[in-house]
This record gives C-alpha cells, sequence and structure tokens, in this order.
C-alpha cells in the first residue's frame, strides 16, 4: 500500500492502458479519479474499481481544452479532497485519426487535420494537464506527474511519424518542467510503453495488413505477434499492468530521487 490514501489523476482512464494503470494505483491504496474524453468509459471503470473496493471518481475531459483540464483538477479537490499524483495517458494511436480508413501515414497521405489532431491530444493535452496542476503541487511543495510517452518517442516509426512527434515531445517537455518543478520538491517523470494489445495496437495491425503484402490476410493477433518477435528483444509484449507497476514505482516515495527520467518498459525494444 504504498499509495495509502494518496489521490491520483489519470486521463485516460477509460480503458486499455490507462485502466491498468487505475487498477495498479488503486491496488496500492491510491484513491484514483479516472478521466477520459468517453464519459461512459470513464464511469465504467470507476464502477470495476469502486466493486473492489477502491474510492474513485469519474470526470469527463477532453484534454485538449484548457477549460476541462482545470475542471478535472478543481473537481478533484473539491470532490477528493486533494490531488498527489498526475498521470497523463490520454492519447491517439498513428493510425487513421480521421474515418475508418486504418491505412499508415505515409508523409504525401497525411493530411494537416490529422497531423494536428495527434499533437493536440498527445502533447497539448499533456500541457494543458501538467500546467493545470503545477499552481496546486507549488503551493503543497510537493507533487508527481507521470506521463506517457512511448517507444515511439524513442525512435521514428516509419508509418506513424506524426505520432513519434507527438511522443517525443512529451519526453523532452517533462524534462523541462522537471527543471521548473524541482525547487517546489515536485518529480516529473515519463514512461515509454513498448508494445501492448491495446485498441490502438489492433488498428495498428489492421493497418500494417492493408500496407505490406507479408501480412495480407493475416489475423490481426498473428501480425501483432510478429512485431513483438521482429521488434521485442524478451519476445514477449507488455501488458497496462507493467506500465501501471513502473506509474505506482514513481508515484510512490520509493522514486523521490528521480525527476526528469524516461524509463521505457518495452522488453528491450528501445535501450538509453
Amino acid at each position: 500500500m504504498r499509495l495509502n490514501d494518496k489521490v491520483a489523476v489519470v486521463t485516460g482512464g477509460g480503458g486499455g492502458l490507462g485502466e491498468g494503470i487505475c487498477r495498479c494505483l488503486a491496488l496500492e491504496g491510491a484513491r484514483v479519479v479516472v478521466s477520459d474524453a468517453n464519459t461512459e468509459a470513464a464511469r465504467r471503470v470507476a464502477e470495476k474499481l469502486r466493486d473492489e473496493g477502491a474510492s474513485t471518481l469519474a470526470v469527463a475531459t477532453d484534454v485538449r481544452r484548457k477549460d476541462q483540464c482545470s475542471y478535472l483538477v478543481s473537481t478533484t479537490l473539491e470532490e477528493m479532497g486533494g490531488l498527489d499524483i498526475l498521470v497523463c495517458g490520454a492519447g491517439v494511436g498513428g493510425f487513421a485519426v480521421q474515418g475508418d480508413s486504418q491505412e499508415p501515414a505515409i508523409i504525401e497521405n497525411l493530411s494537416e487535420e490529422e497531423w494536428n489532431v495527434t499533437i493536440d491530444v498527445n502533447l497539448k493535452g499533456v500541457f494543458l494537464c501538467n500546467q493545470a496542476v503545477a499552481a496546486h503541487f507549488k503551493q503543497q511543495q510537493r507533487g508527481k506527474i507521470i506521463n506517457i510517452s512511448s517507444l515511439g518517442g524513442r525512435k521514428g516509426v516509419d508509418f506513424i511519424p506524426h505520432y513519434c512527434a507527438s511522443k517525443a515531445g512529451v519526453i523532452v517537455f517533462s524534462q523541462a518542467l522537471a527543471l521548473q518543478l524541482a525547487p517546489f520538491n515536485v518529480n516529473v517523470n515519463t514512461v515509454c510503453p513498448g508494445v501492448i494489445w491495446t485498441p490502438m495496437w489492433e488498428s495498428g495491425a489492421r493497418a500494417l495488413s492493408r500496407t505490406y503484402p507479408q501480412f495480407s490476410g493475416m489475423p490481426l493477433e498473428e501480425i501483432f505477434e510478429a512485431m513483438i518477435q521482429h521488434m521485442v528483444p524478451l519476445k514477449r509484449p507488455q501488458r497496462p499492468e507493467d506500465i501501471g507497476k513502473t506509474v505506482v514505482f514513481l508515484a510512490s516515495a520509493d522514486s523521490d530521487q528521480i525527476t526528469g527520467q524516461a524509463i521505457n518498459v518495452d522488453g528491450g525494444a528501445a535501450m538509453n
């Protein structure tokens, strides 16, 4: 129970990776605010955690909007009585931001709108949520911020350049903010997940099947497994709980001397 009675906000907590992070925080005793653009998804995860004995709150948040990020923080403080941990996990993948085409983002076909949506959610959303919590953390002279980047933020991937740009930006932004907030005893770190079977990666597998002849007609799970064997030295995928456990560590007192770091949880796919 390393986080007993701490209050944690998790954006993008309504499913997949975010849900796994919420569960790991709750298991360590945190009171969890599940934030997601999908209101019903946030409520569903909050109810599941509540049924398992956790204290939870669901808040709908579009992280692209400053007013909603501010509302998330103010509502947390009012309803939960405090805020100790911010985890920015809201994000979109690099595939088919618009429509159902699920096509890879070849540079000639990458629209300005698709670029903007990806940057707005993945990078601007982190900025706005970090900004919304900064004054509170400064005032209380403590706080833990964990921003979720990606393996794609560590090295470019040819079919998702806009996604890689957004996630690389999260890493460097977090380093700069760590310097700003260090005098106030606030830790800012980044976690870079690897290859996890989530709806985002399912979309990626579908795009690969339409683009590369060797994957044509292959079941999506087999494409995913082929990517694991190609990319990951440990030859196994990561799970949401693997990321969640690292988030718990960075949110706890065990990491009080760690700030400005980006930690890969990717089976060795990127080594820094």
